[in-house]
């Protein structure tokens, strides 16, 4: 136990390990990103269209201003106009409004998408342990978060400074100028250093996206004793394994059906056997094993066999020595070349009026002793010593 408590964490955590987290409500997560981007995009937006938003919002303040004889002598009216006022106020500002709203969305799916997590919404009683609490404030992430955090005021006011650095003479000579003019000179400096602030903040927010996505993962890294308890956990449970092994079965069992409309003959037994063959001498000059199956799969070779018009062929024997003898995608064995030569050239000799029709009159199979087999697959010949 003291071998796997200090064991160290060394493997990527599992597709079921991140599944576990997003449940939890763990997400990787740059707190900032989001933020920064929006603010960056809306300082473009306010860069573009900025002073047709501004004429329109003094225009609408201009009138909000403005009162006429009969409107003073309607105080009932008041109210009314002060809510077309300020419909005509968000109206205004509607293009920055509606990119901030496609910009947070944006943002959230590049920043980890979306993810609703019932657990971290439940309440939790660890939160008001003392301890868990001081932990979270002094612990390692803690100290990174406050790390971060000075990074970025230093980033800011160094940006702040230079910008206020640079202007010193302009902002001096606003001093000697008219009112209107200052005004708007220092909301030009205004927009350029909160531009400004707004990249730098984006930038550090874009180094930090794929920091938490590093640090995130490394939170959730595995000892390999536990990779195998996932395993064994997944692999383990009965109904997980009868569910891959019926999903398998089901996938090789459509595929080799498919095949079935590429042989040239099916050879059945009719009590239960089934097998389907492919020639092609330009290929591969010996006969190929394209299906096989006995019971209900059977049945399905010699419907599938029908439905595309492939020759069915009774041949208990044959198909017998051909199902326990070779593999799918394998060539039937030597002994066998005789048997299944004499059937494909019965086949090729004759044209089946109808598609799928089955041959009644087939050659006798000449097998050698030491490749008949029972339906269980028990060697005839041994059975015989």
């Amino acid at each position: 136990m003291a071998e796997q408590g200090s064991e160290e964490k060394t493997e990527e955590p599992t597709s079921r390990r991140l599944s576990q987290a997003r449940e939890r409500g763990e997400m990787p997560r740059s707190p900032d990103f989001g933020g920064a981007v929006e603010v960056l995009v809306v300082c473009g937006l306010v860069f573009l269209i900025g002073k047709d938003i501004f004429d329109e919002i003094a225009e609408i303040l201009r009138q909000s201003l403005s009162f006429s004889r009969i409107e003073i002598e309607n105080t009932e009216d008041l109210s009314a106009l002060a809510g077309r006022r300020l419909v005509e106020g968000i109206w205004a500002i509607k293009w920055i409004f509606l990119t901030t709203i496609v910009i947070a969305v944006l943002a959230s799916i590049l920043n980890g998408g979306f993810n609703f997590s019932s657990q971290a919404a439940a309440p939790k009683l660890s939160k008001l342990n003392p301890l868990t609490g001081l932990n979270r404030i002094f612990g390692a992430q803690a100290w990174i978060g406050l790390l971060r955090n000075l990074i970025k005021f230093v980033v800011i006011a160094a940006v702040v400074v230079g910008v206020l650095y640079s202007k010193r003479l302009e902002m001096v000579a606003l001093s000697r100028d008219a009112l209107e003019p200052m005004i708007a000179a220092g909301a030009t400096l205004a927009f350029l250093v909160f531009t400004l602030v707004s990249v730098a903040v984006a930038a550090l927010a874009i180094l930090d996206v794929p920091y938490q996505r590093w640090n995130y993962l490394r939170r959730l890294r595995m000892t390999k004793q536990e990779v195998r308890d996932e395993m064994k956990d997944i692999e383990g449970r009965p109904e997980v394994k009868a569910q891959i092994r019926r999903k398998q079965r089901e996938l090789s069992r459509g595929k080799m059906l498919e095949k079935v409309r590429d042989a040239d003959v099916v050879i059945v037994n009719p009590a239960e056997f089934a097998v389907a063959l492919e020639y092609d001498e330009a290929r591969n000059p010996v006969p190929i094993l394209l299906a096989k199956g006995r019971g209900e799969i059977a049945a399905a070779i010699k419907e599938q066999a029908k439905r595309a018009g492939v020759p069915l062929v009774s041949s208990p024997p044959l198909a017998r020595a051909i199902y326990f003898t070779t593999e799918l995608d394998r060539e039937v064995p030597e002994g066998l070349y005789r048997a299944v030569a004499a059937v494909l050239a019965y086949v090729f000799r004759l044209s089946a009026p109808t598609p799928g029709l089955e041959i009644p009159d087939v050659p006798q199979a000449k097998l050698p002793p030491e490749l008949t087999f029972d339906e269980d697959g028990n060697s005839l010949a041994r059975s015989r010593e």
